[in-house]
């Protein structure tokens, strides 16, 4: 991913995480993407040169990018996170979410990954599906009462 391609990435990423938030804990969809913003930098704060976070963009031909992918290699634990990955809502459920997965598999196994890990939002369906397709099995649910009807930070 180039510095260009990041801004795309965080601008699509917070409107994505943005609207999960706000869903999640009733914020305003704006304070919802500030939050995922600092989310971001907290996580990145040296952005793509943040050391052992992997970003990519997912390309298809003919049609640029149809996605990001965001991982994180914990060798100590021979194990990866993904942090983000996400196929552009016109390009879902069309195969590339299995064929990326699939590729990210044999790549990480190369590099001595034994376990691959990940979050999936309770209300993203679809991508819970996909995941317990690839295999994937559930090891907890979060979750979270809102008590105030203010925008509270979570």
């Amino acid at each position: 991913m180039s510095a260009e391609e990041f801004v795309g990435y965080r601008e699509y990423s917070n409107n994505f995480r943005g609207s999960e938030l706000a869903a999640a804990y009733g914020h305003s969809q704006s304070d919802a993407i500030s939050l995922a913003n600092e989310e971001l930098d907290e996580c990145l704060p040296d952005g793509l040169s943040t050391e052992g976070n992997h970003l990519m963009c997912i390309e298809h031909n003919g049609a640029g990018v149809i996605g990001y992918l965001w991982y994180v290699f914990n060798s100590g634990e021979n194990s990866a996170f993904i942090y983000d990955f996400q196929v552009i809502e016109q390009f879902r459920g069309k195969g590339y979410g299995r064929k990326i997965f699939a590729k990210l598999e044999q790549t990480l196994r190369s590099e001595g990954v034994e376990q691959i890990e990940l979050l999936v939002a309770y209300e993203n369906k679809q991508a819970a599906n996909l995941y317990a397709e690839l295999g994937f099995k559930p090891t907890g649910v979060n979750m979270v009462k809102c008590t105030k009807t203010n925008n509270t930070r979570h």
